[in-house]
Protein backbone atom coordinates (compact mmCIF):
# COMPACT_ATOMS: atom_id res chain seq x y z
CA UNK A 1 0.00 0.00 0.00
CA UNK A 2 1.39 3.67 -0.73
CA UNK A 3 1.92 5.25 2.67
CA UNK A 4 0.04 8.60 1.68
CA UNK A 5 -3.19 6.44 1.13
CA UNK A 6 -5.72 6.03 3.99
CA UNK A 7 -7.86 2.73 4.12
CA UNK A 8 -11.11 1.96 6.08
CA UNK A 9 -12.31 -1.62 7.00
CA UNK A 10 -14.98 -2.49 9.21
CA UNK A 11 -16.02 -5.51 11.04
CA UNK A 12 -18.92 -6.35 12.80
CA UNK A 13 -20.41 -8.47 16.12
CA UNK A 14 -23.17 -8.01 18.00
CA UNK A 15 -24.14 -4.61 18.93
CA UNK A 16 -21.02 -3.33 17.57
CA UNK A 17 -19.22 -2.39 14.96
CA UNK A 18 -15.41 -2.06 14.78
CA UNK A 19 -13.27 0.16 12.45
CA UNK A 20 -9.88 0.41 11.08
CA UNK A 21 -8.01 3.83 9.96
CA UNK A 22 -4.96 2.53 8.38
CA UNK A 23 -2.85 5.77 7.40
CA UNK A 24 -3.63 9.72 8.08
CA UNK A 25 -7.49 9.69 7.31
CA UNK A 26 -8.17 11.32 3.62
CA UNK A 27 -11.41 13.87 3.01
CA UNK A 28 -13.31 10.65 1.54
CA UNK A 29 -12.24 8.65 3.98
CA UNK A 30 -13.87 10.95 6.86
CA UNK A 31 -16.96 10.80 4.32
CA UNK A 32 -17.25 7.13 4.27
CA UNK A 33 -16.73 6.16 7.61
CA UNK A 34 -19.88 8.91 8.69
CA UNK A 35 -21.70 6.83 6.28
CA UNK A 36 -20.53 3.44 7.24
CA UNK A 37 -21.23 4.28 11.03
CA UNK A 38 -24.34 5.64 10.65
CA UNK A 39 -25.99 2.59 8.25
CA UNK A 40 -24.29 0.01 11.44
CA UNK A 41 -25.74 2.50 13.88
CA UNK A 42 -29.16 2.50 12.70
CA UNK A 43 -29.23 -1.11 12.17
CA UNK A 44 -28.48 -1.91 16.12
CA UNK A 45 -24.75 -0.93 16.11
CA UNK A 46 -24.20 1.21 19.14
CA UNK A 47 -20.67 0.22 20.27
CA UNK A 48 -18.17 1.92 17.85
CA UNK A 49 -14.89 0.79 18.05
CA UNK A 50 -12.29 2.44 15.52
CA UNK A 51 -8.88 1.39 15.41
CA UNK A 52 -6.47 3.84 14.95
CA UNK A 53 -3.20 2.00 15.30
CA UNK A 54 -1.88 2.24 11.83
CA UNK A 55 -3.00 6.10 11.57
CA UNK A 56 -0.34 8.32 12.37
CA UNK A 57 -2.28 11.64 13.00
CA UNK A 58 -6.00 13.06 12.43
CA UNK A 59 -6.88 16.23 10.99
CA UNK A 60 -10.10 18.35 12.19
CA UNK A 61 -12.45 17.29 10.11
CA UNK A 62 -12.01 13.82 10.89
CA UNK A 63 -12.45 14.51 14.61
CA UNK A 64 -15.27 16.23 14.03
CA UNK A 65 -16.76 13.09 12.48
CA UNK A 66 -15.73 11.24 14.89
CA UNK A 67 -17.95 13.80 17.61
CA UNK A 68 -20.81 13.68 15.30
CA UNK A 69 -20.67 9.76 15.50
CA UNK A 70 -20.72 9.96 19.49
CA UNK A 71 -23.99 12.07 19.28
CA UNK A 72 -25.09 9.26 17.10
CA UNK A 73 -24.50 6.92 19.68
CA UNK A 74 -25.77 8.70 22.51
CA UNK A 75 -29.51 8.77 20.48
CA UNK A 76 -29.49 4.85 19.98
CA UNK A 77 -31.53 2.71 22.00
CA UNK A 78 -30.00 1.55 24.32
CA UNK A 79 -27.20 3.97 24.51
CA UNK A 80 -23.70 3.75 22.61
CA UNK A 81 -20.10 4.88 22.94
CA UNK A 82 -17.31 5.58 20.75
CA UNK A 83 -14.19 3.99 21.45
CA UNK A 84 -10.84 4.79 20.19
CA UNK A 85 -8.24 1.99 19.97
CA UNK A 86 -4.49 2.32 20.30
CA UNK A 87 -4.28 6.02 19.53
CA UNK A 88 -1.30 7.61 19.41
CA UNK A 89 0.45 10.25 21.71
CA UNK A 90 0.38 12.22 18.39
CA UNK A 91 -3.49 11.41 17.61
CA UNK A 92 -4.53 11.89 21.71
CA UNK A 93 -2.80 15.26 21.32
CA UNK A 94 -4.77 16.59 18.59
CA UNK A 95 -7.67 15.65 19.96
CA UNK A 96 -6.86 17.19 23.38
CA UNK A 97 -6.04 20.33 21.67
CA UNK A 98 -9.42 20.25 20.01
CA UNK A 99 -10.52 19.97 24.01
CA UNK A 100 -12.28 16.71 22.81
CA UNK A 101 -10.05 13.97 24.18
CA UNK A 102 -12.73 12.97 27.11
CA UNK A 103 -15.52 12.57 24.54
CA UNK A 104 -14.30 9.03 23.55
CA UNK A 105 -13.36 5.92 25.41
CA UNK A 106 -9.21 4.80 25.09
CA UNK A 107 -8.41 1.24 24.93
CA UNK A 108 -4.92 -0.49 24.51
CA UNK A 109 -5.94 -3.50 23.59
CA UNK A 110 -6.24 -4.61 19.68
CA UNK A 111 -9.35 -5.37 17.85
CA UNK A 112 -9.42 -9.05 18.42
CA UNK A 113 -9.79 -11.73 15.68
CA UNK A 114 -12.81 -9.67 13.95
CA UNK A 115 -13.02 -10.34 9.94
CA UNK A 116 -12.33 -6.88 8.75
CA UNK A 117 -14.00 -5.66 4.76
CA UNK A 118 -12.44 -3.13 2.83
CA UNK A 119 -14.61 0.38 2.76
CA UNK A 120 -14.72 1.26 -0.62
CA UNK A 121 -13.43 4.95 -0.85
CA UNK A 122 -15.19 6.44 -4.21
CA UNK A 123 -14.47 10.20 -4.27
CA UNK A 124 -17.63 12.20 -3.06
CA UNK A 125 -18.59 15.13 -5.37
CA UNK A 126 -16.89 18.63 -4.08
CA UNK A 127 -20.82 19.67 -2.53
CA UNK A 128 -20.62 16.44 -0.49
CA UNK A 129 -16.78 17.09 0.79
CA UNK A 130 -18.03 21.05 1.62
CA UNK A 131 -20.85 19.63 3.34
CA UNK A 132 -18.96 17.27 5.02
CA UNK A 133 -16.17 19.54 6.04
CA UNK A 134 -18.75 22.22 7.55
CA UNK A 135 -20.80 19.62 9.26
CA UNK A 136 -17.77 18.24 10.86
CA UNK A 137 -16.52 21.58 12.35
CA UNK A 138 -19.64 22.87 13.74
CA UNK A 139 -19.79 19.49 15.10
CA UNK A 140 -16.26 20.78 16.59
CA UNK A 141 -17.02 23.85 17.55
CA UNK A 142 -20.25 22.58 19.36
CA UNK A 143 -18.12 20.24 21.66
CA UNK A 144 -15.52 22.86 22.33
CA UNK A 145 -16.58 26.26 22.50
CA UNK A 146 -12.74 27.48 22.45
CA UNK A 147 -12.75 25.75 18.88
CA UNK A 148 -14.90 28.81 17.62
CA UNK A 149 -12.22 31.00 17.58
CA UNK A 150 -10.07 28.52 15.88
CA UNK A 151 -12.77 27.43 12.82
CA UNK A 152 -14.52 30.56 12.49
CA UNK A 153 -13.31 31.71 9.24
CA UNK A 154 -13.23 28.01 8.03
CA UNK A 155 -17.02 27.83 8.70
CA UNK A 156 -17.59 30.98 7.05
CA UNK A 157 -15.92 30.03 3.65
CA UNK A 158 -17.51 26.82 3.31
CA UNK A 159 -21.25 28.52 3.68
CA UNK A 160 -20.41 30.85 1.32
CA UNK A 161 -18.41 28.17 -0.75
CA UNK A 162 -21.65 25.81 -0.14
CA UNK A 163 -23.86 28.29 -1.38
CA UNK A 164 -22.19 29.00 -4.21
CA UNK A 165 -22.49 25.37 -5.38
CA UNK A 166 -26.35 25.26 -5.01
CA UNK A 167 -27.30 28.42 -6.27
CA UNK A 168 -31.28 29.04 -5.25
CA UNK A 169 -33.96 27.76 -7.35
CA UNK A 170 -34.45 30.83 -10.15
CA UNK A 171 -38.23 31.23 -9.95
Amino acid sequence: MNARQSQLSFATAPGLACFRVTGKPSLDLSGHLRQAAEKLIAAGHSLLLVDLADCPSVDSTFVGVLIFLTKAVQKATPPGRVCLMQAGDLVRHQLDSLGVLDRFDLAERKSGELRFADVSLTPASKAQNTWLCLTAHRDLIEAHAANAAKFKDVVEFLEADLRRQAPPDAG
